[in-house]
C-alpha cells in the first residue's frame, strides 16, 4: 500500500457511491450488525478505486479485497451512530449546506442564482435537487464526526509529532494550486466611549432590576440583543476556550443559577451572565447582551484612517511594520499581518474580492469585513506549490492531527469489529 492510503477517509468510498450510477445483477456482497452492504455498491465501489493510483498497482482480487473490507468498516462505523444514539437535526444540516453553498459560491466570485444555473446546466439538477444530494451526504458526515468526537476527541500533535509526520509522508501531502500568499491590517471600528457608557449604565439597571427579584429569562427576551434572546439567554454548552475570555472569566466566577453582579464587557458590548449547568468539559451559560454600535463618525474615523495608511505602504517592510502597530488581528499582527497561503478556490468568501484585482506587491482600498476594514496585500502568487514547515506548519499540524485520528480510529474499528456480526456472501 502507498502512503497516500493514510490520508484517504474511511467515508470518501461510501460518499461517492450515492453520487455513481446503479449496476444490474443485483446481491446481497456481505452483512455487517445486520445491514447488507449490496452487490451494487461494491461494484460501484469497485470500479472508481480500480481507477486510483493506489487500486491500479494491485491485482484484481486484492482490489476486491480492499474494497470489501474498507465497506465493511465503514458500516462497523456507521453502526455505531445507532449504538451511541447519535441525533443529527434538520437544523444543523440546513445550516452545513446554506454554509457549503455560499462557500462555493464566494469561491467563484458569483451569487447563488447564478451557482444555481451553473448546478442545471454542468449536473442537470435543480436547486432543490441538488440541496436533497448534498444533505444527505452533509448528514452522514456529520454523523461521522459525531462518532469521531465521541470516541477519539481532537489530538493535538506535538512539534516532534508533527515533524515525523511531514518527514515520512512528505511526497504525500498535496501541493496547492493556483495560490496566492496574504497579508492584512486590521482595523475594527470601535463605538465612541460615550456609547460604551451610556450601554453600560442600561446594563447596570438591569442587574439592579435582577437584584429586586426579575426574572432573567423575561428579561433576556425584553432587552438582550441576540438570537438567544428567544430563548431567554440560553447559549447552550461550550467547551472550555471558545468563548470570549473575559466572557469565561466572569462564569468561572459564578456558581449554577448564578448571575454577574457587574456587566461584562467584550467585543460586541455588555453582557449579563449566568451559569445554567457545567458538565467536565464546559458551561451551560445564558446572558442578556446590549451591543455597543459604533455610530457613523466612528466608522468614518476608520475608513480615513485606513485610506491614509494605505497610500503609504510601499514595501513589504513598511506593510509589516505598519501591521505590528495598527492591526488588531491578534492571530497575525505580531507577523507583520502574514495569513500565509492559499489557494484562490478555498479563500474566505470576503477576501475573494478585494484580493482578485491585486498584482503581486500590490495593496487593497480599505474593505470592510465583520465590522473591520481590512487592508489586504498580495505578498507572493504561484499556480503550484509544495507545502513546508517553515510556511505552512498550521496546515501540516492540521494533517498530522487528522492522521493521528485516523490511526487511533483504525484501531477502534478492529475493535468493535469484533463485537458485530460480519457474515462476507460475496463469492466472486
Amino acid at each position: 500500500m502507498t502512503k497516500v492510503k493514510n490520508f484517504v477517509c474511511f467515508v470518501c468510498l461510501f460518499a461517492a457511491s450515492l453520487w455513481a450510477a446503479p449496476v444490474l445483477m443485483e446481491g446481497v456482497a456481505a452483512v455487517v450488525d445486520g445491514k447488507p452492504i449490496m452487490r451494487s455498491e461494491f461494484l460501484n465501489n469497485l470500479y472508481q478505486f480500480q481507477e486510483t493510483p493506489e487500486g491500479s498497482a494491485m491485482t484484481e482480487q486484492q482490489q476486491k479485497d480492499y474494497v470489501l473490507d474498507q465497506m465493511i468498516e465503514e458500516k462497523v462505523l456507521l453502526s455505531r451512530i445507532d449504538r451511541d444514539s447519535i441525533v443529527v437535526t434538520d437544523a444543523e444540516v440546513d445550516q452545513r449546506v446554506n454554509a457549503h453553498l455560499a462557500q462555493l459560491a464566494g469561491s467563484q466570485n458569483i451569487d447563488l442564482a447564478t451557482l444555481e444555473k451553473a448546478i442545471r446546466a454542468q449536473l442537470g439538477l435543480s436547486m432543490a435537487q441538488y440541496r436533497d444530494r448534498l444533505s444527505k451526504q452533509v448528514r452522514s458526515h456529520i454523523e461521522l464526526m459525531k462518532v469521531r468526537q465521541r470516541h477519539v476527541g481532537a489530538i493535538s500533535p506535538t512539534k516532534k509529532e508533527v515533524d515525523a509526520f511531514y518527514k515520512a509522508y512528505k511526497d504525500s501531502i498535496p501541493p496547492q494550486y493556483n495560490c496566492v500568499l496574504l497579508s492584512h491590517i486590521q482595523m475594527t471600528i470601535h463605538p465612541d466611549s460615550v456609547i460604551v457608557d451610556s450601554v453600560k449604565k442600561v446594563a447596570e439597571a438591569l442587574i439592579d432590576s435582577l437584584n429586586l427579584g426579575m426574572n432573567f429569562e423575561i428579561l433576556a427576551k425584553n432587552h438582550s440583543q441576540d438570537t438567544s434572546a428567544a430563548k431567554g439567554g440560553d447559549l447552550g454548552y461550550f467547551k472550555r476556550g471558545l468563548l470570549d475570555p473575559a466572557f469565561e472569566r466572569a462564569l468561572d466566577q459564578l456558581k449554577n443559577g448564578q448571575y454577574s453582579a457587574i456587566p461584562v464587557k467584550t467585543d460586541l458590548g455588555w453582557h449579563i451572565v449566568r451559569v445554567l449547568g457545567r458538565k467536565e468539559d464546559g458551561v451551560r451559560s445564558a446572558h442578556i447582551l446590549l451591543r455597543t454600535i459604533p455610530t457613523a463618525a466612528d466608522t468614518a474615523a476608520v475608513i480615513q484612517r485606513a485610506d491614509s495608511l494605505q497610500k503609504t505602504l510601499k514595501t513589504k517592510e513598511e506593510f509589516s511594520a505598519a501591521a505590528k502597530k495598527f492591526s488588531e488581528d491578534k492571530s497575525s499582527n505580531f507577523q507583520g499581518g502574514l495569513l500565509g497561503w492559499f489557494q484562490r478556490n478555498e479563500m474566505e468568501p470576503a477576501y475573494v474580492e478585494p484580493v482578485a484585482g491585486l498584482n503581486v506587491g500590490e495593496v487593497s482600498e480599505p474593505v470592510l469585513i465583520d465590522g473591520a476594514y481590512h487592508l489586504f496585500r498580495l505578498d507572493d502568487s504561484r499556480q503550484i506549490r509544495e507545502l513546508n514547515l517553515e510556511e505552512d506548519y498550521g496546515k501540516i499540524e492540521s494533517f498530522a492531527a487528522s492522521h493521528l485520528e485516523n490511526e487511533k480510529l483504525k484501531t477502534l474499528i478492529k475493535k468493535w469489529r469484533q463485537e458485530v456480526h460480519v457474515d462476507i456472501r460475496l463469492t466472486e
